[in-house]
């Protein structure tokens, strides 16, 4: 009997290491994630209900870094938002979707929107559980090369399937000389633009965001020899 057992064993050892395995590792959803990075930084900008009326318009801000506490994700702070105070984006289950959990100003639970990048490149995401009176669609566009973010708000339309405006946040980005360039420093963590200064052994360095700025304290070693193997491996590639 046991005999037979440990052939058992032997047999599906393969299949229960393979359902182990399955899942995206930190680092394949730090690269998805990459692909949206543009958001992070500080945003200021106004909100619409009507394009080209200032009537209940208001004036948004936005927050965006990089967070790595219980794997990696971009998280929004929204001080001013008319709909919600925060945000929260990870990589879906399905590969190349993505997740938004989302704070309502007003009490109430999270809501989680889902979706894709589409062909435009811009990053759209419907709400799992519609709730009245709340945006049901997210999609978020980037112009100007990356200065400026337009964030359309809508929900389902009364009388049919179709989305129609709830409201527009034009966003720009504080600061400038923003857009990842050869001649700029590079976020040692993720490989975006870096704004901030971080020094290890007498060494300066550079991160995108306050979350990277933490994650680089917490173990800038790792961090180094990463950023140095992708700088290597991407100067391999470049040689004819």
């Amino acid at each position: 009997m046991h005999r037979w057992l440990s052939g058992l064993l032997t047999l599906l050892a393969p299949l229960l290491s393979a359902t182990v395995s399955v899942g995206n590792s930190p680092g394949d959803d730090q690269a998805q994630l990459a692909q949206v990075q543009q958001l992070v930084g500080h945003w200021r900008g106004v909100g619409q209900p009507k394009r080209g009326s200032t009537q209940d318009s208001w004036v948004a801000e936005a927050d965006w870094v990089w967070s790595f506490a219980g794997g990696p994700a971009l998280v929004g702070k929204l001080p001013q938002g008319k709909f919600f105070r925060s945000v929260k984006l990870v990589p879906g289950e399905e590969t190349g979707s993505y997740l938004l959990t989302a704070t309502p100003v007003a009490e109430g639970p999270e809501m989680q929107f889902a979706g894709k990048l589409d062909e435009a490149q811009r990053l759209v995401l419907t709400a799992l559980e519609p709730r009245a009176g709340m945006p049901e669609r997210l999609s978020f566009r980037f112009v100007a090369g990356g200065n400026r973010l337009l964030l359309l708000l809508e929900r389902k339309s009364a009388t049919s399937d179709q989305y129609v405006r709830l409201a527009e946040v034009g966003y720009t980005r504080q600061g400038s000389g923003f857009g990842k360039g050869s001649s700029q420093p590079e976020c040692v963590v993720t490989g975006g633009l870096g704004t901030i200064e971080a020094l290890h052994a007498g060494q300066k360095y550079f991160v995108c965001c306050t979350g990277c700025l933490e994650y680089f304290k917490a173990s800038p070693d790792e961090v180094i020899a990463d950023y140095q193997a992708r700088q290597a491996a991407e100067k391999a590639e470049s040689k004819p």
